[in-house]
């Protein structure tokens, strides 16, 4: 048996860093559900879907934006595997797209459309993080 040098310690990076205040969170679900961080909006990056971002607010002011595809993972779907066209600018667009705080879903078999699912889904676990039911004990 040969002994193998141990591999060094990866540093792992966080999943966002305020770039105003320098604030980070380690993993996504800390940055989504941060009571400090408030969901902005949704640009969509014309023929370049890879490039949408998700725009947030952080309570020291300052905006932070996040590639829409760092959280596709959290679809149940597979269009994320499908090359879905984009309808933005088309005559069946719905043009929720054109204005940043537009935060709707789209029913457009568009590859926007599968990142304005994240949103509502976004939206909906904010929600439900702010209306858990706390624990009362039978004392």
């Amino acid at each position: 048996m040969t002994t193998r040098e141990p591999h060094e310690k990866k540093t792992r990076h966080p999943f966002k860093t305020c770039g105003s205040c320098r604030k980070s969170w380690e993993h996504w679900q800390d940055f989504v559900l941060d009571p400090g961080v408030r969901l902005l909006g949704f640009q969509a990056i014309e023929n370049l879907p890879d490039a949408n971002l998700v725009v947030f607010e952080h309570k020291c002011g300052s905006s932070i934006s996040l590639l829409a595809k760092r959280l596709r993972h959290l679809l149940d779907d597979h269009s994320d595997r499908e090359r879905l066209p984009v309808l933005l600018g088309s005559d069946v667009c719905r043009k929720h797209c054109r204005l940043i705080e537009d935060l709707e879903a789209c029913d457009r078999p568009c590859a926007n459309s599968r990142d304005r699912r994240l949103i509502q889904l976004l939206l909906k676990m904010r929600r439900a993080r702010t209306h858990k039911p706390k624990h009362v004990s039978g004392n």
